[in-house]
């Protein structure tokens, strides 16, 4: 049994190479769960994030002989935002990532890279929030900022719960066109960038 503090990264990536099954588990108990929030803090969606993280790790095992990692942390948040990225492009993500995401606030010690993020996010956001139609600001604003229900929005407005669905829809269709180019070239600029 390898002890988890007895090896560096670096020395576990050589047990892997050769297929140390131990070697493999411990470099998983050391990263997934940095792994997993990195990806959180992108999409949110806890689902998603642990297969992305566990897809991560089969590619790892099955890739291990060609493996040439230097920094094993900065190749695998890499690898965590290249992943995200796709699974954006992808179109998966439900209404709620964006739902979540406009109403994120900065953490309170952010790093300089995620305060760049997630300031142009809220930027682009709030801008297209702001340029919806009145009505439609308005139940999207109740609902994400208001936390109400479809149903607590129709009866405060005084319409039906399916124009609160088709207002919701219009305003999440809108912030997604305007956010999805953004985000997949702010979560692949650190990739992009880390090559030159």
């Amino acid at each position: 049994m390898i002890r988890s503090d007895a090896y560096s990264d670096l020395e576990l990536i050589s047990l892997l190479k050769r297929g140390d099954v131990e070697a493999f588990d411990l470099l998983y108990s050391r990263h997934w769960p940095g792994m997993y929030q990195a990806a959180f803090y992108l999409l949110r969606d806890q689902n998603a994030c642990m297969d992305i993280v566990q897809d991560i790790f089969a590619w790892l095992w099955e890739k291990r002989e060609q493996l040439d990692i230097q920094a094993v942390p900065s190749y695998l948040r890499s690898a965590v935002r290249f992943k995200v990225a796709n699974y954006i492009r992808s179109g998966k993500i439900r209404d709620e990532f964006y739902t979540t995401l406009s109403g994120l606030s900065l953490p309170e010690t952010p790093g300089p890279q995620d305060f760049l993020e997630l300031n142009d996010l809220k930027a682009i956001i709030t801008q297209v929030v702001n340029s919806l139609p009145e009505k439609c600001r308005e139940i999207f604003l109740l609902s994400r900022d208001g936390q109400l229900t479809n149903q607590q929005i129709a009866d405060l407005l005084n319409i039906s719960i399916k124009t609160v669905e088709a207002q919701k829809t219009i305003a999440l269709k809108r912030i997604r066109a305007a956010v999805d180019p953004h985000l997949l070239a702010l979560l692949l600029l650190p990739i992009v960038t880390s090559y030159h």
